[in-house]
């Protein structure tokens, strides 16, 4: 195989550091410039430079975590479907079989010390102001009510669960995503054990018919989820058909106009607003469109939108060697090393270390004016109004975000990484002992 029709795979982990990026400034466009995520803060006022169409993109949120999904997909699928088309069927199943015993410790794991670090931060007052402050959500989303450890440890195990059964955690609300994403793998692997006896045209094509039956299935996430899993998978396993690369390979304007074009129309589709779409024309366009290609029933516009623009992005990425060398860099690929740390880490270190930079040590400006035969009245902590401050606070707060996620890595990531290998090498049988007593049996 030439070296011209050989997939590149490393631009996964670049593209995988982008959306761990995106989930990032998202959240802080969440805290503290929610108008980002309309397309003009009024149907009268002009929409500001941010809100644009195309710019708009990476603030107002849900594109990282449908990027995930995909490139969950996408990595889970390369190798047991590398093994299937070099002939080692035999390798293939026990690929998918080790992969799906490493998938869940491997999430839970460092969750859980992400868990553990945000739960003893709530017990020493570190969501004080976060918990206080002028940011409804930043309020919202913050541990409250914090008791005596009589109560707080069980709360500890409480949170535990919910968050491995429905999602639901106090301590660190960004954690909701990793429950589907743990499903989502075991999708894939059921998706790659029924199918991997196939042709490689039926193979896809029976993914392509799965893919579409979630599409059509209104029910929450789904195209955010199950779609993006079985998108990666199928775009996985088309690019690594050495024919199909030589096709494309022979037709680089072709390509080059094509791929071009769906980064364009990609990046479109996933500027529809998070909110209030029926401020701009252009947006009320797309939510009218929606209604005859979406799922009736009240679809939501904004991510299936999201979903439809970064699947055609990701093909235009998959199509374009340039685009996947950019991601292949060495700062592309070490911002992806870090994404998964940078996703467990981010929301504490926004709600303890960001929020006082920008409102300061002190919960002093907090209050509760109670006025008789009303509902109380509360003075929540008061931003910063220097712009300045934001402009220093946040690369230094990102500076401090990467490097905490580095050492992470490096770590607490690796020490899960060994854990499950001897975990794995425990139960686990070993292979040529399994093999010796099936020749003697």
């Amino acid at each position: 195989m030439s070296a011209d029709n050989r997939q590149n795979v490393k631009w996964v982990e670049g593209v995988r550091g982008v959306a761990s990026f995106i989930v990032v400034v998202t959240h802080l466009c969440r805290a503290w410039n929610y108008h980002l995520w309309y397309p003009q803060d009024t149907p009268e006022t002009p929409p500001t430079f941010l809100q644009l169409p195309f710019i708009r993109m990476p603030w107002q949120g849900r594109i990282g975590v449908t990027m995930f999904a995909f490139l969950t997909g996408y990595v889970c699928a390369i190798k047991p479907l590398r093994q299937v088309k070099s002939g080692n069927l035999n390798g293939a199943l026990v690929t998918l079989g080790k992969s799906a015993f490493r998938r869940p410790p491997r999430l839970i794991m460092p969750a859980t010390i992400a868990m553990c670090l945000a739960w003893l931060f709530a017990q020493l007052g570190g969501f004080n102001i976060s918990s206080r402050c002028d940011s409804d959500w930043l309020r919202s989303s913050s541990p409250k009510d914090i008791g005596t450890l009589a109560t707080e440890i069980p709360r500890f195990f409480f949170n535990f669960r919910t968050v491995w059964s429905n999602g639901n955690m106090e301590y660190d609300d960004h954690q909701w995503a990793l429950l589907p994403l743990l499903q989502g793998a075991f999708t894939i692997y059921v998706t790659l054990f029924a199918t991997i006896f196939m042709k490689f045209r039926m193979r896809v094509f029976t993914v392509f018919v799965l893919m579409s039956w979630y599409w059509w299935d209104n029910g929450p996430e789904k195209e955010t989820f199950e779609v993006q899993f079985l998108f990666g998978v199928l775009l996985c396993d088309v690019g690594s058909d050495t024919g199909f690369r030589a096709f494309v390979n022979s037709w680089p304007r072709t390509r080059r106009v094509v791929h071009t074009t769906l980064l364009i129309v990609g990046l479109y589709c996933a500027s529809f607003p998070g909110e209030r779409p029926d401020f701009a024309p252009w947006s009320q366009r797309m939510m009218d469109l929606g209604w005859y290609i979406f799922p009736t029933d009240s679809p939501n516009f904004s991510k299936r939108w999201t979903a439809i623009g970064w699947d055609l992005m990701a093909t235009g990425i998959w199509l374009s060697p340039t685009l996947q060398d950019l991601f292949s860099n060495k700062i592309f690929m070490w911002i992806g090393r870090n994404s998964f740390a940078v996703y467990l880490t981010h929301g504490t270190l926004l709600r303890v270390v960001l929020v006082r930079f920008i409102y300061g040590w002190s919960v002093e400006p907090f209050s509760i004016e109670k006025v008789e035969g009303k509902d109380p009245i509360f003075h929540w902590i008061p931003r910063t109004q220097s712009y300045f401050v934001f402009a220093v606070a946040i690369p230094a707060w990102f500076a401090m975000l990467y490097t905490v996620a580095h050492l992470w890595t490096t770590y607490v990531d690796s020490w899960c990484a060994k854990a499950t290998k001897a975990l794995e090498d425990y139960m686990f049988e070993n292979e040529d002992e399994k093999s010796g007593a099936m020749q003697y049996a």
